[in-house]
């Protein structure tokens, strides 16, 4: 498929093309220089969130324990 490049240096990625991928407003990709040309790899969801969006992923239920009584030799090893 065959896309020009604006004066800014932009390019317009087809919309089936952004559907068929996943691509969406924010999406990052990956540019990488290639033989003869650039391959766009669209990165990893996952490795897009900030560190609040992954508050609770682990589904920890306890309580909230704040920073200055975590002890990692408390939980290390249990015979």
């Amino acid at each position: 498929m065959i896309v020009t490049v604006s004066e800014e240096g932009r390019l317009v990625i087809p919309a089936e093309i952004r559907r068929l991928l996943g691509i969406t407003p924010g999406t990052r990709l990956n540019v990488l220089p290639d033989a003869g040309g650039f391959r766009v790899l669209v990165e990893d969801a996952g490795k897009n969130r900030s560190a609040a969006e992954c508050v609770g992923v682990s589904g920890y239920k306890g309580r909230t324990i704040p920073v200055d009584e975590m002890d990692a030799a408390k939980f290390a090893f249990r015979p």
